[in-house]
């Protein structure tokens, strides 16, 4: 039941490419717009010639399959259209964490930046801790630097570890991370 659950949650929140999507669309419909005006008018009697097809026509007559210009063309053209493929395909960056849920129906989830937000409080809050300079949210991992004005920390970076790894096993992110704690020595 919670495999269902997170399945839900990371479908939910999955990241939506609206902007490649869009783009995409635009191409297509001024494409098919132009191709239909161009043919209405030809069966009218009166060719629009929006696109000059005629140069287009005596350009590729007198290309070779060779020549560079053809080349780069097709080569950019095969690009675009990997690009747009790639963008379909590949998952993008979640804005949204989705958190371990024990009902399917009921979706939770935190933002990045909240889930960043929490990890510091949890690593600020730990004995011997001044500061937190950075937290970096990894598929699988959580990376935390921490200051300390303490020369002598040896398990400090431990302490801060615990602590990290105790708020993320409340927030029950998904996938569940492991933690990696650097100690610097805060100068001052």
């Amino acid at each position: 039941m919670i495999a269902r659950a997170d399945r839900a949650a990371r479908h939910a929140f999955r990241p939506r490419r609206v902007w490649p999507a869009l783009i995409a669309a635009l191409l297509l419909t001024a494409a098919g717009v132009i191709t239909a005006i161009e043919i209405v008018s030809a069966w009218a009697g009166s060719p629009a010639h929006i696109v000059p097809y005629g140069r287009v026509r005596d350009w590729a007559e007198d290309t070779a399959w060779e020549d560079t210009a053809f080349l780069a063309a097709a080569a950019g053209l095969t690009l675009l259209g990997l690009l747009f493929l790639l963008a379909g395909l590949l998952p993008g960056r979640t804005r949204v964490v989705p958190l371990h849920g024990d009902d399917p129906s009921l979706l939770m989830g935190v933002t990045r930046r909240g889930l960043k937000g929490a990890v510091a409080s949890a690593a600020g809050d730990a004995p011997g801790v001044s500061g937190v300079r950075r937290v970096k949210l990894r598929r699988r991992r959580v990376r935390v630097v921490a200051e300390t004005p303490v020369r002598e920390s040896a398990d400090l970076g431990g302490r801060v570890g615990a602590a990290v790894g105790e708020r993320l096993d409340r927030l029950r992110p998904v996938p569940d991370r492991s933690v990696s704690v650097r100690v610097k020595l805060r100068e001052g």
